[in-house]
């Protein structure tokens, strides 16, 4: 836990030492961060697709990948109340 414990004191100096923050909610949000670096079955497809594409269109598949993980963070961030 000794991450847990630098990570809260990094967010205790940012926010001027008068955070209050709660370790389960500071698990649960690093645990959605690390989501955001997995990939599913859907970016999978469009990674595999990349090659087939002409260079013009790349950036549109870079989007779109993204906006598949933010999709796939939402019942997280449910689960959380936001």
């Amino acid at each position: 836990m000794a991450e847990l414990d630098d990570l809260t004191g990094l967010l205790d100096g940012l926010m001027g030492g008068s955070a209050d923050i709660d370790p389960e909610l500071l698990l649960r949000l690093l645990d959605i961060v690390s989501k955001l670096g997995e990939d599913d079955k859907y970016t999978g497809l469009l990674k595999a697709l990349r090659p087939l594409l002409r260079e013009e269109n790349r950036p549109k598949l870079d989007r779109a990948e993204r906006l598949m993980k933010l999709i796939s963070l939402l019942p997280l961030l449910r689960g959380l109340g936001l």
